[in-house]
């Protein structure tokens, strides 16, 4: 049986796309998406690329930012920016593959000695599947000239700093123990995190509040250079993403009190914190909400019960 390089497989993918083609992978080197690009077929009306573009990457060469341009040139092109995307992901709208190869020469065996990379064939309609790609799509954020060039600058200064730095997607677990976390959203002014995101409020805000915009933006991770806009946009689509918000989501159908709120957190946190911890987490949470979905939720006055509005708007 002859062996299938994942870049011709991939080739064979795309050149079957009737409407849309969507692509996804942390590392995409401009030539070998040109390539792909040119085998998409006149029929497609939509090309959407999702890669990282973390500085780390432009500067260890692993990744491109000409892909703005190679995409820009395709049919219904779109390049987006989601800088915890880790998965490989090829879908012609009726068939994907998925698996461990980057969008480069090496990881599809365009180039000798390659990488040892595997992509199995799955149907789009497989469950879960539609779901997983539009919450990447949801949380995902539009790259822009601006952002490109925000980018280049940090590459080149990480280029000049010899300093070893971490793989972004390796965390730094104790050996002994891993111990999952869950994050919450912790900064009480949410609409104050923009200005934190921007390197200002630490001599206008109470310290307290500063500090957690700066621990909820350490948990976000967006992206250097976004505008006002996209910036909402992104943390708007990590938290869609967010099973405890999720559930949120769901009771605030009905109407969610505080005390019902109060005792989902605290099943869904381990149950070892206090009641006025609980209470403090739902209140920031309701603002969060509030503020980053106002077309989706409202507090009634008095009463201080969540309600959904409406269904969260896709993006």
């Amino acid at each position: 049986m002859a062996v299938v390089l994942p870049g011709d497989g991939i080739l064979e993918l795309v050149r079957a796309a009737n409407d849309r083609v969507v692509i996804a992978a942390p590392y995409i080197k401009s030539p070998t998406l040109r390539r792909l690009l040119h085998a998409v077929p006149e029929t497609v009306s939509e090309c959407i690329c999702v890669t990282r573009w973390l500085p780390e990457d432009i500067a260890s060469g692993v990744c491109d930012l000409e892909i703005l341009e190679d995409i820009a040139g395709a049919r219904g092109g779109r390049l987006l920016v989601h800088p915890h995307l880790h998965a490989k992901y090829y879908s012609n709208g009726r068939d994907c593959l998925v698996g461990s190869a980057n969008l480069t020469a090496r990881g599809l065996g365009w180039h000798t000695p390659s990488n040892v990379e595997l992509l199995v064939a799955l149907p789009a309609e497989l469950e879960g599947l539609a779901e997983w790609e539009h919450a990447l799509l949801g949380s995902a954020v539009q790259a822009t000239e601006e952002l490109r060039d925000r980018i280049r600058r940090q590459a080149d200064d990480l280029k000049k700093d010899k300093t070893p730095r971490r793989l972004p997607e390796v965390e730094d677990d104790v050996a002994t123990e891993v111990e999952q976390t869950l994050w919450v959203p912790r900064c009480p002014t949410p609409d104050r995190l923009w200005q934190v995101y921007r390197g200002r409020g630490a001599d206008t805000m109470v310290t307290s509040a500063f500090e957690a915009a700066q621990a909820d933006l350490a948990a976000l991770s967006p992206p250097q250079g976004l505008t006002q806009d996209l910036f909402t946009a992104y943390v708007a689509g990590i938290l869609k993403q967010m099973p405890l918000l999720a559930e949120v989501d769901k009771l605030a159908a009905a109407g969610l009190t505080d005390t019902k709120a109060h005792e989902f957190l605290a099943a869904s946190l381990g149950g070892t914190g206090s009641e006025e911890e609980y209470a403090q987490v739902w209140r920031v949470v309701k603002l969060w909400l509030v503020h980053f979905f106002p077309d989706s939720y409202r507090l009634e006055t008095g009463q201080e019960v969540l309600v959904k509005g409406r269904e969260l708007p896709r993006r």
